[in-house]
Formats: structure tokens, sequence, C-alpha cells
């Protein structure tokens, strides 16, 4: 494993924050047009990279590599999904800080941190393991996701948020994946291209809704620490636990393990800022948990991989 590399990938990401976080200071991004980056983000890049992102041809090979990931990955968000139920009983919230708790809890940053990070712990042949992981991440980010951010809402819950831009693509990528069907070339360089503005923008919004607080509070508090350590340390250790008597493909076993370990998926921010709950706990949350990753990757990945 290329210590180096995983380093600074994580770096790369803290660069754009702190870009973010100084145009706000500066005031050439302000509040709307945050919010605006967000939108389009959303709406936009988001679907675009779900539908490239399963792009991937199957062959008679691969079938059973995509079906064992498959079915981890859709294991591992159920149950992380009822596990957060759990664990945010026990944590003081109001009613829109809940939700954000447990997308945290749940959603890993297997989209803009997983394939590099993945790539330099595990190389190159990762990459197909790590697209099938995204697939269900897709399904369930835009679904029970959005269910966890919209939800906690003040007034009635309005079950046509969870028609999203992001579920329909989903839906859509599946049935491209599913038939084999290969978008033409004009097509599928536009939607990578619109894709690929997603880390950088969506890291620039994380640093913007950070220069809005105060230095002190830029730490969070110790629910986001708790939460923290579930996300990097607790649900992969049990990952690698429980998976280990059954799956013997160690680079299926080790993608899902580093998978699981990325820190909070910056999602989190675009849902809460989109949905107007608390954008600000989930910047901290994105903030934390990317800065002790610098650490837990690597020794995850060296200790249990």
């Amino acid at each position: 494993m290329d210590f180096l590399l995983v380093f600074l990938s994580i770096i790369y990401l803290f660069l754009i924050i702190g870009t973010g976080f100084v145009l706000r200071k500066y005031g050439v991004l302000n509040g709307n047009r945050v919010r605006w980056i967000s939108h389009i983000l959303v709406n936009i890049a988001l679907p675009a990279l779900t539908i490239s992102s399963m792009q991937v041809p199957l062959s008679d090979a691969t079938i059973g590599i995509a079906e064992s990931m498959l079915l981890i990955a859709v294991a591992y968000y159920l149950a992380a999904f009822c596990l957060s139920f759990v664990i945010c009983r026990f944590l003081p919230t109001s009613g829109s800080e809940k939700g954000v708790f447990q997308f945290m809890l749940v959603f890993p940053n297997v989209g803009f941190m997983g394939i590099p990070v993945a790539m330099a712990v595990l190389g190159p042949d990762s990459l197909f393991y790590v697209i099938l992981f995204c697939l269900p991440f897709n399904f369930f980010a835009f679904s029970l996701g959005v269910y966890l951010i919209a939800h906690g809402r003040p007034g009635k819950f309005n079950p046509l948020v969870l028609l999203t831009p992001g579920l329909v693509a989903s839906f859509i990528g599946l049935a491209l994946f599913l038939t084999g069907y290969t978008i033409p070339a004009p097509v599928s360089t536009a939607l990578d291209w619109i894709g690929l503005t997603m880390t950088p923008l969506a890291m620039l919004v994380v640093g913007a809704l950070l220069a809005t607080l105060p230095v002190s509070r830029l730490a969070g508090d110790w629910r986001i620490a708790l939460v923290t350590a579930f996300r990097l340390v607790l649900l992969p250790v049990l990952a690698f636990l429980i998976l280990l008597p059954f799956v013997h493909d160690k680079l299926l076993l080790g993608v899902a393990v580093v998978l699981i370990a990325m820190p909070v998926a910056a999602n989190a921010v675009l849902f809460s800022e989109e949905y107007k709950v608390d954008a600000t706990l989930a910047s901290q949350g994105v903030f934390i948990s990317t800065l002790f990753c610098l650490v837990t990757i690597p020794v995850i990945g060296f200790l249990l991989l």
C-alpha cells in the first residue's frame, strides 16, 4: 500500500475545502451562490456521475464478482441504516439534527474519495469493485438518504421529495448496466465531464459553509467525534470481522472494508443545503471525519488488509 498516495489523495480534498473557506470569507461565495452550486450538484452533476459510473461492461467472468459485491454493499447499507437508529437514540439531537447524524453514520464518501483511495491502497484492479459498491450507494443515498435528511424538516414530510433526479438517474443507470447498453461517445463524454465537477465543487461548498462558523466550532462537538469514531473505525472493523469467514477474494474483501472506512459522504452537506436543514452540522461531520481519515485509512489498510 502506498501511504503517500493515500495521504496526498486526502490532502487534495483539504486544499479545495480551504479554497472554499477563503472564497466565502472574502465574499466571493455568498450564501445564494453556495445554495445555487449545491442545487446544481444535487440535480445535475450527481445524476450525471451516477449514470456514467454505471457504464460497466459485464461478462460471465465478472457476474459472480458483481453479485457478491452488490450483496455486500446492500447488506452494509441496510445494517448501517438500522444501526443508525439505535446509536442516535442515545445522542441528544433536535429533529433536523437526528437525520443528519444518521446520514453521516450510514453513508461513506465512496463516490468522491473511494476511487482514488482504493486505487492507492489496493491498486488499479480495485476500480471495477469500487464502481460496483457505488451502485447501491446511489439508490440508497437518493432514497433512504434523502428521507433521513428531509424527514427532519419542520412540517409534514412530503414523500415526493424522494423522487429526485438522482434516484431517477440511478434507475436509468441500472437499466443500462443490466442491459449492457453503452452510451454513445459524445453523450458519455459529456456525462463524464459533468460528473468530474462533483468533487471540487462539493468540497468548495463544504469549505464555504465551514467559513460561516466561529473558529471554536470548526471541531464540532462530542457527538460529531462519536459519529466519526463509528464511521471511521467501528463500522469497517465490524465489516471485516463479519465478512472474513465468508469472503475468500482478498481484493473483494479489501475494497469493501476500505470503502466502508471512508469519511462522511459529501452528499450530507449537499442534501442538507438542498432541503434546508442543518448544513453546518453536516459540514463539520465531513470536515472532521475527512481530517481523521488521514490516520485511520492507512492504519486500517495496514492492519486489516
